[in-house]
């Protein structure tokens, strides 16, 4: 399925996607883009993806410090999720606003946005306690330029541990390969 990106409605984009996650609120310094099944009246938005907390680049000391961008993602389908539009995605974060990092906050009780987030690449960096409510800590996530810029990635093979049942009935890890 060839999906479409939709630059140039920030705003309209950003309320989307804030509707669509409880604990996200809009501001007007977001920027959004959308993906949808096409560019026609009967196209159907399926994701919106914003881009907010920019640090620009400041020299200390003769280094850089900063260059930083979060993403926030929400989705009424999981259909917008191809590695092109992935790719193209997080291309404008590395490419439009050329920072090194991007970071990605979900709450510790949405267990699939981590899952998903840590199967396109990022990698778990630590833990705000109590950011969102008593209890619920977000899980801070990021992806480094350098990691975005190899050749295999979101093409690697990870590997997974699978639990295999032995005839006695106990448990045994087995590792694979998985896509």
């Amino acid at each position: 399925m060839s999906h479409h990106l939709l630059f140039g409605f920030d705003e309209q984009l950003a309320r989307w996607a804030c509707d669509k996650i409880p604990w996200a609120q809009y501001h007007s310094g977001m920027k959004a883009v959308g993906v949808s099944t096409g560019d026609g009246p009967d196209a159907q938005l399926l994701a919106v993806v914003t881009y907010h907390g920019y640090n620009a680049p400041l020299m200390i000391d003769g280094r850089e410090w900063y260059n930083t961008v979060e993403m926030g993602i929400a989705s009424s389908s999981p259909r917008w999720a191809t590695r092109r539009t992935i790719t193209n995605l997080l291309n404008v974060a590395f490419t439009g606003y050329k920072v090194r990092k991007v970071r990605l906050l979900c709450p510790s009780t949405n267990k699939r946005a981590i899952r998903f987030a840590e199967g396109i690449g990022f990698t778990p960096e630590g833990t705000l306690r109590h950011e969102y409510a008593k209890n619920v800590h977000a899980c801070v996530l990021g992806l480094l330029r350098n990691e975005f810029e190899r050749p295999d990635f979101l093409k690697r093979k990870k590997r997974a541990a699978k639990r295999s049942r032995q005839p006695d009935g106990q448990q045994v890890a087995v590792s694979t390969a998985s896509a």
